[in-house]
């Protein structure tokens, strides 16, 4: 992967967390809890998947990206442990929500958690642009 591509991946993958997190949002405004379950793990996901891109590996699948992230970044001390208890939070989360017919969890219920996912991308975008891949080359 070229510098150019690295620049392009985190910039396309933080671009989708931003596009999740908003759709959480209004989703909630919506009453619509468990789509919004869903898009607030997705949202931390495509974050985390910025992060492994900016170590230069392609994540591959969900559990790769988290692995990556864990790995990278908060057994580094670049990022708080919370981060990975958030993610794996909000994962738990979103799999009640796609799967569990009985979802009893509403909209106020899961404010929380979307300030926990908008926190997640937050601190990736900022740690990104720390680093330098959020400017030009």
């Amino acid at each position: 992967m070229t510098e150019h591509d690295v620049r392009r991946n985190v910039a396309d993958e933080l671009a989708l967390a931003q596009s999740a997190l908003r759709a959480a949002t209004a989703l909630c405004d919506l009453g619509l809890a468990p789509d919004a379950a869903s898009r607030m793990y997705y949202a931390a996901l495509h974050a985390a998947r910025a992060l492994a891109f900016s170590v230069g590996v392609e994540p591959g699948s969900r559990r790769a990206a988290k692995s990556i992230f864990a790995r990278e970044f908060v057994r580094t001390g670049r990022l708080p442990a919370a981060r990975s208890r958030d993610l794996a939070l909000l994962e738990a989360l979103r799999n009640s929500g796609d799967y569990d017919t009985t979802f009893a969890l509403g909209v106020e219920d899961l404010r929380t958690d979307l300030e926990r996912a908008r926190a997640f991308v937050e601190d990736a975008r900022a740690l990104l642009e720390a680093d330098g891949w959020l400017s030009g080359p």
